[in-house]
């Protein structure tokens, strides 16, 4: 089992810069006009939408005096709402409009929303529309709202690329496990003559609400002002869970060992596997030092949670890039299906990601299940190593803790700074 590290180091040795440059089918130009409006397409997943925000930077930085517009889905339209980059939000109705579209009595309602959604966005009158996410809804909506400039992958996933006018990479390298998706997406942004790449994610303003929010859940939760530890064991791919049984022997070795506060939190949805990972844990130290938080934290409040934490761990999912954004100090991230050299968070100083990648021959698969029904890249990652990775980090990052236990460090753990 190998350890990987990433920072911000790694990441420029990911994402090469060079001249601002486009390739049209096949054909390498430089692009001179300036768009005066820009849509940036992402619907989703919240993970996603995370890693597509220094794209939005780009765009600002690049073109500041143009108007600047994000179409997504309804539901994570909080996770970019009131960003300082962001003059235009298009909410998409998607999830509730394919629920509806199960009851033939709900379509015309569902026809008159979807006319709306694509009016919303042809009356703002956009010169150019970068798809980030590249699927046939998300490239189906910049051709139906009368945008005449349509740039994103090659790839035709979906066969998304029919409804593109100017299109990027091949599969081969879209999928590459070597190759960063911010790359991916930068190239789209740098064919319209954005700058450099950002390596840093500026996160939407940090409401008072949330932060009150967070206050009012955690008020008179710790018996002391330890550092705080964030765990997300969910995701919404089973091939990137780790296993129950990891969580629950980490958090009893973080209960037992250290003096650490300890925060598990997740969706409603998951709540019944945050409880089957706190189950079997030692009840006299479930209160004072840690606290559930399934269920309990909007987008917005996340976003405050993580303001305040020290430590953050979780597979490749949301909650993992939204810490990345919010520069938690140390940042421990388990990978399995997906490549850690793609999809890694990006934003914190301190960063250590664990992944088989290149022992097992099937990995990185990118599948939302296990083909092969084992989930092995993720189970060979043991608790005891990822509880290691914490100590360390915190000990790189200069925050004190109290720890009583004997303390190896990770095995084949390396850290870029």
């Amino acid at each position: 089992m190998t350890v990987r590290a990433c920072g911000r180091q790694s990441i420029h040795a990911i994402i090469p810069r060079g001249p601002v440059a486009s390739q049209r089918d096949g054909i390498f130009t430089l692009q001179n006009a300036k768009p005066n409006k820009i849509l940036l397409v992402r619907f989703s997943a919240l993970g996603d939408v995370i890693q597509t925000l220094p794209i939005l930077s780009m765009l600002r930085e690049g073109f500041p005096d143009a108007k600047i517009g994000w179409a997504i889905d309804a539901e994570l339209a909080p996770a970019i709402e009131d960003h300082p980059a962001l003059d235009y939000l298009h909410r998409c109705s998607r999830r509730s409009w394919s629920s509806a579209l199960r009851n033939p009595t709900k379509w015309g309602r569902v026809n008159d929303e979807f006319r709306a959604f694509v009016e919303d966005v042809r009356t703002v009158g956009y010169d150019v529309a970068v798809d980030a996410q590249g699927l046939f809804k998300t490239a189906l909506l910049p051709c139906l709202a009368g945008i005449k400039r349509r740039i994103g992958y090659r790839h035709g996933r979906e066969f998304s690329s029919l409804f593109y006018n100017e299109r990027y990479l091949y599969r081969d390298e879209y999928f590459d496990p070597a190759i960063s998706h911010l790359k991916h997406m930068a190239d789209l942004a740098r064919s319209i003559g954005a700058g450099e790449v950002r390596y840093a994610i500026e996160p939407p303003r940090v409401t008072d609400a949330a932060r009150q929010h967070v206050s009012e859940l955690l008020n008179g939760a710790f018996a002391s002002d330890a550092p705080v530890v964030v765990m997300a064991p969910a995701t919404q791919w089973l091939s990137k869970q780790w296993p129950e049984e990891h969580w629950t022997s980490l958090l009893e070795q973080l209960l037992t060992e250290t003096d650490l506060n300890l925060i598990v939190q997740g969706s409603a949805a998951d709540a019944a596997m945050g409880a089957r990972i706190l189950r079997g844990l030692p009840n006299g130290k479930l209160h004072g030092q840690l606290v559930n938080l399934f269920g309990k934290l909007p987008i917005p409040a996340m976003y405050a949670l993580y303001e305040r934490t020290h430590v953050a761990v979780g597979s490749d999912s949301a909650p993992l890039h939204i810490a990345g954004a919010m520069r938690v100090p140390v940042l421990i991230g388990v990978y399995g299906p997906t490549g850690y050299r793609r999809t890694p968070p990006i934003g914190s100083p301190h960063i250590k990601l664990f992944s088989t990648e290149g022992e097992l021959p099937c990995q990185p698969c990118h599948k939302r299940t296990c083909p092969l029904g084992t989930t092995e890249c993720m189970m060979r990652i043991g608790p005891k190593q990822v509880f290691q990775a914490v100590l360390e980090g915190l000990r790189e990052a200069g925050i004190p803790f109290s720890y009583h236990g004997n303390g190896a460090p990770a095995e084949r753990l390396v850290s870029l700074q």
